[in-house]
């Protein structure tokens, strides 16, 4: 049996390669590129890796265009962290004219016919997302 570990990288992909034989030797070599990032179980990098820098608590994700590599948005989780968040909405609800009739008076309330703004902030809440803690390493 082999250790396993993800691998993410611009243009390569995703899969699992092994990183140690059985009795926890080291492979000579595991056919993957330098600069390699890659999430190990078992909390300590492998051999030829190091803790990859600006990733420990950070969801990764995979992009499309090399511009976009290794920007980073808000600050990183914590320990077990799921954090809160919030969402601003805007939008508009029209209302139309009806006619009522042996109504008397007219509205003046306000439901009245009209086109109403509504905009604000959702309360809130948090992502709910299941997660596993785990090191990233790089290939040296």
């Amino acid at each position: 049996m082999t250790g396993r570990f993800l691998l993410l990288g611009l243009g390569l992909g995703l899969g699992l390669v092994a990183s140690r034989s059985a009795s926890g030797e080291p492979v000579e070599e595991d056919g993957v590129p330098a600069g390699m990032v890659a999430h190990v179980e078992g909390g300590v990098c492998p051999p030829g890796w190091a803790p990859a820098p600006n990733v420990e608590g950070r969801l990764v994700v995979a992009v499309a265009e090399g511009k976009d590599v290794g920007v980073q948005v808000g600050e990183p989780l914590l320990d077990r962290e799921d954090r809160t968040h919030t969402h601003d909405y805007a939008g508009e609800i029209a209302l139309p004219s009806k006619s009522i009739a042996a109504a008397d008076g007219s509205n003046q309330a306000g439901a009245q016919a009209q086109t109403y703004a509504i905009a604000g902030t959702t309360n809130p809440g948090v992502s709910g997302l299941p997660f596993v803690q785990v090191i990233a390493c790089v290939k040296q």
